[in-house]
């Protein structure tokens, strides 16, 4: 069976920055985005800047874990589109703080 030479990346519509590079970004030299609304497919080379930009987000998340910080949530008009938008807690964005976000959520339980 033959290696693995590109993947693809399926979404609805191209974005103005590259969160869907950074999913399909691993070790292969380029994938694919297919967006459903043009029903095109477009080359996705993994260049070093985006390969680093995969690299840092995790050290990144991790130094925020360890400080107690919860970065700002930034919706955006995307954000109903988005695969994930009835995980997404946007509610913390009324609360200071994540903690404030819990105590009060934990207040409102019986």
């Amino acid at each position: 069976m033959a290696a693995l030479s590109r993947g693809v990346q399926a979404g609805r519509a191209p974005k103005s920055h590259s969160t869907d590079e950074l999913q399909l970004c691993c070790p292969i030299p380029e994938g694919a985005l297919f967006y459903g609304e043009t029903r095109r497919r477009t080359a996705a080379p993994f260049t070093q800047e985006l390969q680093g930009q995969v690299r840092d987000m995790p050290a990144e998340m991790y130094r925020h874990a360890r400080r107690g910080y919860t970065p700002r949530v930034k919706p955006s008009k995307a954000s109903s589109a988005c695969s994930l938008e009835e995980l997404c807690l946007t509610s913390l964005l009324r609360e200071r703080t994540a903690g404030a976000y819990l105590r009060r959520a934990m207040e409102a339980e019986p």
